[in-house]
This record gives C-alpha cells, structure tokens and sequence, in this order.
C-alpha cells in the first residue's frame, strides 16, 4: 500500500480536494531542517492562492493551529516558538486536505561520557556523518552486531568517520560517547513513520528504540513485546549506569521503564519477537488555547 493510500485509510479527508474547480492534492512536507537551539522549519509547493494552516503537536493526537495564510506557490514556514519544546511535529491543511506527511524535530541533550541514543525519525540522510555532524573528534559510536555478538564501534577522527556511510534508522539504537566536559545538544529532524510498523527483537542482546517519535512506558504506552525472564537495561546519562528492569509475569507491576524521545536501550530477550505497532495522527485539530 503506497503512502498516499495509507494516509486516506487512516484521515477520509486526506486526499484530493476541490476549490472552485481546482483539484487540491494533499501537500508534501520538504526540507525539515533544526537550528540549534533554535527554530525549526520545512517548506512546502501549493498552487497559488490557495488557503493553507499549518498545525502542530507534540503527541501525535491533539493538533493546535498556529498559522495561516494564502499560498504564494513556495510555502517556507518557521517556527520561532521551536526552541521552548525538546520535540514536536507539524502537519499542512490546504482547504481541509491535510498533508500527505507529518515533519517534525526532536532535540537529545548529551551528558559527558556515554548516553544510548536513537534516531527518532526518517530523514533523508540517515548516515552517521550527517546525523552527528555536530559531535567533535574524539565522538564514538558503537552498533551491537547480535548475531556475532559485538559492538561495532564508529569514531570521528580530524572530522572524520571511521565509517561515515554507517545508517542509524528509527528502531535501531546505539552507544554514543562524548568525550568533552560539555553538554551537547543533537538535533534530529525528518518525517514522522505513519502506519505500520515491525521491529524484530532477537533472541539474546540486542539494542533497539521506539519507531514512534514519543516519550512513555515501554509496555503500556509503547506496546514493546515483553516475556517473563526478559530484562531491559536503561542508561542513566547523569549517573553514568545502567538501570535494570527484569521482568516477571505477566509485566511491570511497578517501576516500568520509561523511554524518552531519542533514547535507546538493551533488551535481554529470551524468545525473538516482533515489536509491531500502527502510527496514526487524528484529523481535527484541537482549538488553539489548549496546550500543544
């Protein structure tokens, strides 16, 4: 099923359009891009003189309208008020039909020393050398490789990677050392992944994140496929250790595991599994006094 089906299925009011005779195609969300401790912005090609909103969201469900305008041809929206959230997500209504995608941003602060890290969106370029361009020299970046069972490790030397071309895609997870006495800041920004999804989750170690850019409780909130036996190990960045979360029948009974946006982690799993799930986005946007 192509993307365009896929959004129709999920939003009846995504797809073609008319105004006054003029067949509106959803819209293409381009180019997201995240400055620095700063705004974010992304761009769009409308036929001119067609009305259009630009809505936002910080959890996939509640959409607040924060712009609107007539299209000149080339929309390029930026968002000011980015800085004040660690993430969020942007989505176009031209005349009712929403955009054939969701953009969005999500900025993970690094401590001194290692932190697990994830790549919480599909960007264009998923390599390492364009993901962590920012990192300095002396940055690490270790894959764990299941199946022979050891982490890869990818290190920036005089600006460059040992393996530049190495991807980091949502789902995956790595090690990342920053070896300043600095925090660093990374930015990601991309398309959000609508409609389903699969994971698979070896048997033994492996590192893994959450393919929804959200924050919440591995099982309740994000569906993660646990078995008594299993065991997660969280990595605490300020105290520079890992955190145990074993599991027993039939879950979590207090103190689950909570992942955040860009956060990766291990999984000690006793049987292999698939970790599936569906990413939708609701339809109606939220009134604009309510908090986004």
């Amino acid at each position: 099923m192509g993307l365009n089906s896929l959004i129709k299925r999920l939003n009846p009011r995504a797809g073609s359009a008319s105004l006054k005779g003029v067949v509106i195609e959803p819209p293409v969300l381009v180019a997201p891009v995240r400055f620095p401790y700063g705004p974010f912005r992304f761009a769009a090609h409308l036929l001119k003189g067609l009305p259009y909103e630009i809505q936002v969201s910080t959890d996939l469900k509640n959409w607040i309208p924060i712009f609107d305008d007539t299209s000149p041809g080339e929309v390029e929206y930026t968002d000011s008020s980015a800085a004040k959230f660690s993430f969020r997500f942007y989505r176009m209504s031209v005349n009712g039909t929403l955009s054939e995608n969701v953009v969005g941003y999500a900025s993970v602060t690094l401590p001194p020393g290692y932190s697990m890290i994830a790549n919480p969106l599909e960007a264009k370029d998923s390599s390492v050398a364009e993901l962590f361009k920012a990192m300095p020299d002396g940055t690490t970046l270790s894959k764990f490789d299941p199946q022979a069972s050891r982490l890869n490790e990818n290190t920036l030397a005089q600006g460059k990677w040992t393996n530049p071309w190495e991807k980091l895609a949502p789902g995956e997870g790595a090690i990342i050392f920053n070896p300043t006495s600095d925090y660093k800041t990374l930015n990601f920004a991309g398309n959000v992944r609508l409609g389903s999804f699969s994971v698979p989750i070896p048997v033994g170690f492996s590192i893994r994140s959450s393919p929804v850019p959200l924050p919440g409780r591995l099982q309740a909130d994000l569906h993660f496929p646990i078995a008594e036996g299993d065991v997660i190990h969280l990595f605490d960045r300020d105290r520079q250790k890992y955190v145990l979360h074993p599991v027993d029948a039939p879950g979590w009974a207090s103190n689950p595991p909570v992942v955040g946006v860009g956060e990766s982690f291990w999984v000690a799993k006793q049987s292999a599994k698939n970790w599936i799930g569906n990413v939708t986005v609701t339809e109606v946007p939220t009134p604009a006094s309510q908090p986004g």
